[in-house]
């Protein structure tokens, strides 16, 4: 397929943005890379550190420009209106996190923000990504390109464990750092509904089985005298852990677990693909070990081999989630270059995300099986 490079802009140029611009100036397929932030101090201190003279100071001024895609990574909940702009100005879009909204809510404004980012790209004709890292991770692209393998797939579990007070990733700090609030107006906030975040585990059973959740059957946990979790904080919210039971489109049964309170390092992705002729078992001790199980052997396997080729920049150095981040680059560059729709389009991203608004609304209803939504299959670029 023939290419065509591309100017780039990136938007946001915080502690994550600035993971993701070495390895944009890198690719081959990008001839020029601008940088927008509206803190005139984190842009200067970008500019000068990658070498970047196309600097804005906003997203109405990066989107007047010519650039022909731009990297959305700002706060979160300001990701689905902003990429919604940038492609009615008709920009590609790339934001690095899914359609979430600032704490509180139901979900409902996530299902609609879908609808709506969905409908833009129909209209603007431009695409959209999302930069959901469980997608790249060496297990759950082993197990797509082995899912014939697998026979009938039966079930799949999925799971992101992340302790909210996690040495390596202490979530308190990180919102502090997102709204420049206090930890004890953190605090008084309270905390996220963990299934309104649910991309990295929900992407596995969606992406490998290339099925999509139907009905849902969820269950919250409540830590005893919880002081972020509770439902007189601003969220509302008392689980701090929550169980999916989902039945997908293809008859299979997908477990989800979204935990923000557990004795655990931390774990997102793959657990466990039970199918009729095989099944495959991720090491939790190992990020980059697994097991090969059928009727009649064992097999260790290591799935980075199953990787595909990156171009010769950017594989010396993958970046960060099971060394996804390169590969993210490289979807969307390669997408916008060959004017394809991206694998992680806003439809796939949609199913991600309204699964777990369905699972947090099911576990607040004490499990009551709820349907799915569901904006059907990207349509061809």
């Amino acid at each position: 397929m023939s290419s065509q490079p591309i100017s780039i802009g990136i938007v946001g140029l915080g502690q994550f943005g600035t993971h993701f611009v070495e390895l944009f100036q890198k690719h081959p397929l990008v001839k020029r890379v601008g940088l927008c932030d509206i803190a005139p101090d984190k842009l200067a201190r970008a500019a000068r550190r990658f070498g970047v003279g196309e600097t804005y100071a906003s997203l109405d001024e990066i989107c007047r420009s010519d650039l022909d895609a731009l990297v959305i990574i700002t706060q979160p909940w300001l990701h689905a209106p902003q990429a919604i702009q940038a492609m009615e100005a008709g920009k590609h879009v790339y934001t690095a996190v899914p359609i979430i909204t600032p704490p509180s809510g139901n979900g409902d404004e996530i299902l609609e923000w879908c609808d709506q980012l969905i409908a833009c790209c129909r209209r603007t004709g431009q695409f959209y990504m999302m930069g959901e890292t469980t997608y790249f991770r060496p297990e759950t692209v082993m197990c797509r390109k082995r899912a014939a393998e697998f026979g009938q797939f039966i079930q799949l579990e999925a799971e992101y464990l992340h302790d909210t007070w996690l040495p390596a990733c202490n979530l308190i700090e990180v919102q502090m750092a997102r709204t420049g609030l206090s930890a004890s107006e953190v605090m008084q906030i309270g905390g996220d509904v963990p299934m309104h975040y649910p991309t990295h585990s929900t992407c596995a059973p969606i992406s490998i089985m290339g099925a999509h959740a139907v009905e849902v059957s969820a269950f919250g946990y409540i830590y005893p005298n919880d002081s972020y979790f509770r439902t007189d904080s601003r969220t509302g919210n008392a689980f701090c852990h929550e169980v999916g039971l989902f039945r997908m489109s293809n008859g299979a049964i997908a477990q989800i677990t979204e935990s923000r309170r557990n004795g655990h390092i931390g774990h997102e992705g793959v657990v466990r693909v039970i199918g009729s002729e095989a099944s495959y078992v991720h090491d939790a001790a190992d990020e980059y070990r697994g097991t090969w199980i059928t009727k009649t052997d064992v097999q260790p396997v290591d799935p980075r081999a199953y990787r595909d080729p990156l171009p010769p920049a950017l594989a010396d150095d993958l970046g960060g989630h099971g060394g996804s981040h390169a590969y993210l680059v490289h979807e969307f560059v390669s997408a916008c270059a060959e004017m394809r729709m991206p694998k992680i389009n806003a439809w796939e991203a949609a199913r991600y995300v309204a699964a777990g608004v369905m699972a947090h609304k099911s576990a607040m209803r004490g499990g009551e099986m709820l349907k799915v939504p569901d904006w059907g299959e990207a349509p061809a670029a």
